[in-house]
């Protein structure tokens, strides 16, 4: 098997990374709060300094934790199966077949949309399909079960964090609560190519009658899972039948940033037309995005709207792509 952590000891990296996560979100209170302060006083050269102070420490802290996360060379999802085409004895290839393939292309979507921002078509760079590419490393007697291993090989930069990154979106995508409401949420902020990845997921579940147990330890040690049946696929499918990407298309918007957090990679963009923008940051603006708090900026948004064919609500859902000082 694998393994996750090199070079260091798992425990001890595990525990280093929960007590900087806590530091971290505490800054991000602190942070919040200094946001506030300078948006009633923009021209206070105390507030401005106090600001890029901490700034600066959470910079350090980031730092610190890509460091340790260097240590951590590969990711392991446990998948189990169990149905009329899944037993401990084997798997219908076919089932399993399709599965895997769109198991692989749910991830490496997310991958893209966190990186490039939501898409409905169109190729994945290559470097982002090697980074969350699925090896098959073994397989268990529980139902149908196995091991899927990503291992980081030498990536640097965003890429680097791509794997976990990815696979705590998935999961998180996975274990929402399904409305239409949150999956309109979902194709506007990762895309129409990822909810059809879901979709066709949610599909072979039903289809199949099978119910799958997907299983993920992040580099905190924390379990992430997701259950779920082949009763409950066929209400996801149902639900997906409803939600549509109407339009998608990239606008430059300038106006002030009022607010950010690289913690959970979101913006609010106070627009000249007074309109407040807010939604997800890629990887490819985060490296410029914390110099450019309370400044007028030229910022490059993805604008996703999304409506639910049931109740005939439409939203737009905005992706900021690149940012710079105007």
């Amino acid at each position: 098997m694998t393994a996750i952590w090199s070079g260091v000891d798992p425990n001890h990296a595990e525990q280093a990374l929960r007590a900087l996560s806590r530091r971290l979100r505490e800054l991000e209170s602190a942070l919040s709060d200094q946001r506030e302060l300078l948006q009633a006083r923009p021209d206070s050269f105390a507030f401005s300094l106090g600001y890029s102070s901490l700034v600066q420490l959470q910079e350090r802290l980031l730092g610190e934790r890509s460091e340790l996360l260097k240590h951590r060379v590969a990711e392991r999802v446990d998948v189990s199966l169990e149905g009329a085409s899944f037993q401990k004895d084997g798997a219908s290839a076919a089932a399993l077949g399709a599965l895997l393939i769109r198991l692989q292309k749910l991830y490496s979507s997310i991958a893209q949309a966190i990186t490039e921002g939501p898409k409905l078509r169109g190729p994945i760079a290559s470097a982002i399909m090697s980074a969350t590419e699925l090896r098959l490393a073994a397989t268990f007697p529980s139902s149908f079960g196995m091991s899927l291993i990503v291992e980081r090989g030498p990536m640097d930069g965003e890429v680097a964090h791509l794997p976990s990154a990815s696979l705590e979106r998935m999961f998180g995508l996975l274990k929402t609560e399904q409305t239409a409401l949150a999956l309109m949420q979902t194709t506007g902020e990762l895309g129409g190519r990822v909810l059809n990845h879901y979709r066709h997921i949610a599909n072979i579940l039903q289809s199949t009658e099978s119910d799958l147990k997907v299983e993920w330890s992040d580099s905190e040690g924390i379990k992430h899972y997701w259950l779920t049946s082949s009763e409950s696929a066929g209400k996801t499918v149902s639900l997906l039948k409803s939600i549509q990407e109407v339009s998608s298309e990239t606008n430059t918007v300038i106006g002030r940033l009022v607010g950010a957090s690289l913690l959970r990679n979101r913006f609010e963009l106070l627009a000249d037309d007074g309109r407040l923008l807010e939604g997800k940051v890629t990887g490819n603006a985060l490296r410029t995005i914390s110099t450019c708090f309370g400044k007028v900026v030229n910022a490059e948004l993805d604008m996703t709207t999304v409506r639910d064919q049931g109740s005939g609500e439409a939203r737009t859902y905005y992706a900021l792509v690149s940012i710079d000082p105007s």
